[in-house]
């Protein structure tokens, strides 16, 4: 399967993490979901939970809705689990 082309999406994810993603409980659904590139399928993970689950090298897009415009967000499993630990 092919990898997704990271040119063009947003990656500053700090903010995007903090006051977004994890700003929601893991089990509750996100408002927009996050749409997962793990090599063998792409799938929709609705929830945090769903998504810690997948591979850490799967790639992740998620769109971060705003007021005149929403940004569309990409990284990989592993980097929103190290930010989880603090790194």
């Amino acid at each position: 399967m092919a990898k997704i082309d990271s040119k063009g999406f947003r990656k500053d994810l700090k903010p995007f993490f903090n006051q977004f993603v994890l700003s929601i409980p893991a089990e509750e659904k996100q408002s927009s979901p996050f749409i997962v590139n793990d090599d063998e399928t792409i799938k929709k993970c609705s929830t945090l939970e769903e998504l810690l689950q997948q591979k850490d090298d799967a790639e992740v897009l998620q769109t971060w809705p705003g007021k005149k415009r929403s940004d569309v967000f990409y990284f990989t499993v592993k980097e929103l689990k190290d930010h989880m630990k603090g790194g």
